[in-house]
C-alpha cells in the first residue's frame, strides 16, 4: 500500500501543477469532466499495470525486479535534470500550455477537452506502471490512488491558482523536479530491500 501511495504521488504531482496553470488562467472543471477524468485514469493505469505483468512472465523474476528497480531510478533522474536544467520553451503543447485543451476558449473544460488531458496525463503513467507491475511491487490499489489523487490534486490545484495570483507564477519544471525525486526514493528504497 505504501509503494501505491508513494507512487500515486510520485504520478500526481505533475496535475497539481498543471491544476494550478488552469487555476491562474481561470479555467475551470466541470464535475463531469472531473468524473471522466478519474474513470480514465484508473482505465488507463490498470492496463498498464497488466502490460507489466506480462513483461514479468517473460523474465526471470529476479531481472524483471532489477530492470524495474533500474528504470525507476533512470525516470526519476530524469525528470530531475528535466526539472533543473529545462530550458524555456515555447509553450506549444497542452503540458506546457494547459490552457490549449480549453479548445472552444470558454475557460471551462468540458468533457471531451477532459479526455484529451486525461490521455496526456496518464502517459507519464505509463512507463512508470508498466515498470512498478514487472517488479513485483505490491501496486494492487495505485490504479484507485492514482486516479482519486490525480483528480483532486487538479481541482485543488485549480482552486488554488484561482485564489492566487503569483507572479511570477511557478514553473511547470518545479513539478517534474519533485515528481522525480519521488521516484529515486521509491527506485533506491526498492534496491535495498532486494
Amino acid at each position: 500500500m505504501v509503494f501505491s501511495l508513494l507512487l500515486a504521488l510520485s504520478l500526481s504531482v505533475d496535475a497539481l501543477g498543471i491544476g494550478l496553470s488552469y487555476g491562474l488562467r481561470r479555467i475551470t472543471f466541470s464535475p463531469s469532466s472531473l468524473l471522466l477524468l478519474t474513470g480514465e485514469t484508473f482505465f488507463m493505469m490498470e492496463i498498464f499495470l497488466r502490460i507489466g505483468q506480462l513483461f514479468a512472465a517473460c523474465f526471470p523474476a529476479a531481472l524483471a525486479e532489477g530492470i524495474s528497480t533500474g528504470f525507476l531510478l533512470f525516470f526519476g533522474i530524469w525528470l530531475c535534470l528535466q526539472g533543473t536544467g529545462q530550458k524555456k520553451k515555447k509553450e506549444d503543447s497542452p503540458l506546457q500550455s494547459p490552457s490549449l485543451c480549453d479548445k472552444d476558449a470558454s475557460s471551462s473544460i468540458e468533457p471531451k477537452e477532459a479526455l484529451l488531458l486525461g490521455f496526456l496525463l496518464s502517459m507519464d503513467s505509463f512507463a512508470i506502471g508498466v515498470s512498478a507491475a514487472a517488479g513485483g511491487m505490491d501496486v494492487v490499489l495505485l490504479p484507485v490512488f492514482a486516479a482519486l489523487f490525480q483528480t483532486v490534486f487538479l481541482a485543488l490545484g485549480a482552486m488554488g491558482g484561482q485564489r492566487l495570483r503569483l507572479h511570477p507564477a511557478p514553473k511547470e519544471s518545479l513539478w517534474s523536479l519533485l515528481s522525480g525525486s519521488i521516484l529515486i526514493f521509491l527506485a533506491l528504497l526498492q534496491f535495498f530491500r532486494r
